[in-house]
């Protein structure tokens, strides 16, 4: 099936690289017109040249630019149709030694990010009466591990956000939802010897995800197939979070 997002306006943030360039693939490939919005403006342009997409410097922390982000494009295209809150950070520490910056990054990127798209989306849309916003969680807000307590705390609430977003919004003609990955080989995939089989068996399905097959499950809840879908987490691990797999295997 193609064309499943003709002439849709999208913004997605962190797309520079992962899960948001290939969400951004796959919506323009499905004939949406993309803006990418990401901290990083060398990559940024780079990715936008490269697959035919517009690129804004935002950093998602910041609620002005954020506003600026959506305005700007709502004032080129005329319209939103979906809002991809995207953009992440991680850091792998034990609770005990998470310093403040690291707290404070992973709460202002992860969650205070989501946030101010979401709101910043949802003020357009409610007006317009129509659009999507569609938020990255993570496996690890409903299944968590040591070692990942901030961040999975910012996912939990992301979760959490939309779900009440989706039912404040519903009336007004606005989806919320959210896609939790699981485990993705993308840059925040550590790069030392081994992780890939490491990560492979986390998985019951066998392999760690690439990020075109969690951008496919963004585009089900951006498009119209999703039409009846409104504050759901689509969870997107493998398996990994159904249970644990026999002792031994």
């Amino acid at each position: 099936m193609t064309n499943r997002m003709q002439d849709k306006i999208v913004i997605i943030t962190g797309a520079s690289s992962g899960l948001g360039r290939a969400t951004a693939e796959l919506m323009i490939a499905e004939g949406a017109r993309v803006v990418i919005a990401d901290t990083n403006r060398e990559a940024g342009e780079a990715v936008a040249s490269a697959i035919g997409a517009q690129f804004a410097r935002t950093d998602v922390g910041n609620p002005e630019e954020v506003d600026a982000l959506v305005a700007a494009t709502v004032a080129q295209y005329g319209r939103l149709d979906v809002m991809c809150n995207n953009a992440g950070v991680i850091a792998t520490t034990p609770v005990i030694e998470t310093t403040d910056a690291d707290f404070d990054r992973m709460v202002t990127v992860n969650f205070a990010g989501v946030f101010y798209g979401t709101r910043a989306a949802g003020r357009v849309m409610t007006e317009q009466g129509f659009g999507v916003i569609v938020n990255t969680a993570s496996n690890g807000g409903c299944s968590p591990s040591a070692g990942m307590a901030v961040y999975s705390g910012t996912k939990a609430a992301v979760v959490a956000l939309s779900k009440a977003c989706a039912i404040e919004l519903a009336p007004k003609g606005v989806r919320v939802n959210t896609i939790s990955p699981g485990t993705m080989l993308t840059g925040m995939v550590p790069d030392v010897e081994g992780i890939v089989g490491i990560l492979d068996k986390i998985q019951p399905i066998g392999y760690a995800a690439n990020p075109s097959q969690m951008a496919a499950g963004i585009l089900f809840l951006a498009s119209d197939e999703g039409n009846y879908v409104t504050g759901h987490d689509l969870v997107v691990d493998g398996g990994a979070t159904a249970g644990r797999a026999a002792v031994g295997t």
